[in-house]
C-alpha cells in the first residue's frame, strides 16, 4: 500500500490494472450474482500524507509520507457503477476523517442501494485480539466447509454461484 513511502512514490498495488486484477473478481461475482453483464469495471484511489510523524508497531511513519488509502474498483454497466468495491485502510483514525468510517477496529461494511438499502457493519474479531485473523479464518472456513460440494459437483470451474449454500449445520457439539 505504500505507507511511510512518498506519496509520489506509486506502490505495486496502485500500478495501473493491479487493483481490479486483486479485487475485481469479487466485482464481477457479484454482478454475476445480480444477472448483470458488467460493460467494464474501473479503479481509482485516493492517498493522503502523514500531518505529521508518528509510530506504528511495524516503524516510523514520517509526516508527509504515505499514511491513509481509499479505493474503488467498480463493476460499469451503462456508463454507471452498479457494483462498488470500497477499501479503506489508514493507519490512524483521525486520517481522512471524511472517509468512511468503520463502526469498530477492523470492520467490514456492505451497502446495497435499492429498496430497501441495507447496510451491514462486519466486525471481525480473532482470539487473539486481531481482525485480520479472524477475517483469515472466515475466508478459509468458506472454503473448507465447500471442499464437499466441490468434491459432488460435475468436473469443471466453480464459483461460489455454483454451490449450494454452506452452512454450519452439525458443527456445534452437543
Amino acid at each position: 500500500m505504500g505507507f511511510g513511502k512518498p506519496v509520489t512514490e506509486t506502490p505495486m498495488l496502485l500500478q495501473p490494472g493491479v487493483l481490479a486484477l486483486a479485487w475485481g473478481s469479487v466485482v464481477r461475482q457479484l454482478a454475476a450474482g445480480l444477472d448483470v453483464e458488467l460493460d467494464a469495471v474501473e479503479e481509482s484511489y485516493e492517498r493522503l500524507p502523514a500531518p505529521e510523524t508518528f509510530e506504528v508497531s511495524s516503524g516510523t511513519i514520517d509526516e508527509g509520507t504515505a499514511a491513509a488509502l481509499r479505493f474503488e474498483v467498480r463493476g460499469m454497466r451503462g456508463g454507471r457503477p452498479v457494483c462498488v468495491l470500497e477499501h479503506v485502510t489508514r493507519l490512524r483514525p483521525d486520517l481522512g476523517p471524511d472517509w468512511p468510517q468503520p463502526a469498530g477496529q477492523g470492520c467490514y461494511r456492505v451497502q446495497v442501494s435499492g429498496e430497501p438499502n441495507y447496510t451491514l457493519d462486519l466486525r471481525l474479531l480473532g482470539e487473539d485480539g486481531d481482525h485480520n485473523t479472524a477475517g483469515l479464518k472466515a475466508t478459509a472456513m468458506r472454503l473448507v466447509n465447500a471442499v464437499p460440494a466441490v468434491v459432488e459437483a460435475p468436473a469443471g470451474l466453480l464459483t461460489g454461484l455454483d454451490l449450494p449454500l454452506i452452512t454450519g449445520r452439525g458443527l456445534v457439539s452437543p
